[in-house]
């Protein structure tokens, strides 16, 4: 009943490599900000001097 076949898997494969997608933007998008926020604080720090 669970099983895997040819016809279920022409369906699946490709949803979750969208889910995959979108889950790594996410994660990637979250590192960048945080680097460039980081960039901003050294920024505004040096910049109070």
């Amino acid at each position: 009943m669970f099983g895997i076949d040819i016809y279920n898997f022409t369906s699946f494969a490709p949803s979750m490599v969208v889910v995959g997608g979108c889950v790594a933007m996410v994660v990637v998008g979250v590192r960048m900000l945080k680097k460039f926020m980081a960039e901003d604080a050294a920024k505004a720090a040096a910049q109070e001097k």
